[in-house]
């Protein structure tokens, strides 16, 4: 798990990649697109925006070939954040979503302030708290290509 309090933060870091800078594209333009309606960037990544009461799940979400990158628009967004290797599946991993789902953990939440980011790698599973309920930005973003430093 990443956190960058703030998009400057990101992109200092990540914006000379290309996904990354395509990432940074989504984040610009979703506010403006219909709400929870996906859009994509190239074959690279998906995303929309809704807010956390939509996006969230009872359970814990993972994913195989693609990244989860959560930013709050509006305020910040509470995600519950975990190593896969700790949590019990309650469903297998598909191929057809590139989803596995596990029980929900109970650890503290990561708190992601308005104009921040949350990139989860493919390691981890996330849930996406209802409260605050506040706009947030989900992309989906391939693990192909460059990863992160210290990795």
């Amino acid at each position: 798990m990443h956190v960058y309090e703030t998009r400057a933060q990101f992109d200092a870091e990540l914006s000379s990649v290309k996904k990354w800078m395509r990432v940074g594209q989504a984040l610009d333009i979703a506010p403006t697109l219909l709400q929870d309606v996906a859009y994509s960037i190239g074959d690279s990544l998906t995303y929309w925006w809704d807010r956390t009461p939509a996006l969230s799940t009872p359970d814990m979400v993972g994913t195989r070939r693609y990244l989860s990158v959560v930013a709050p628009i509006d305020g910040e967004a509470h995600v519950v954040v975990a190593p896969k290797a700790d949590l019990a599946p309650t469903r297998a991993y598909s191929d057809l979503d590139d989803r596995e789902r596990f029980e929900a953990a109970d650890v503290d939440p990561v708190v992601v302030p308005a104009g921040g980011i949350l990139v989860v790698d493919e390691q981890e599973a996330f849930r996406i708290l209802p409260d605050p309920d506040v706009a947030a930005v989900m992309v989906r973003v391939t693990i192909e290509g460059y990863s992160f430093p210290n990795k």
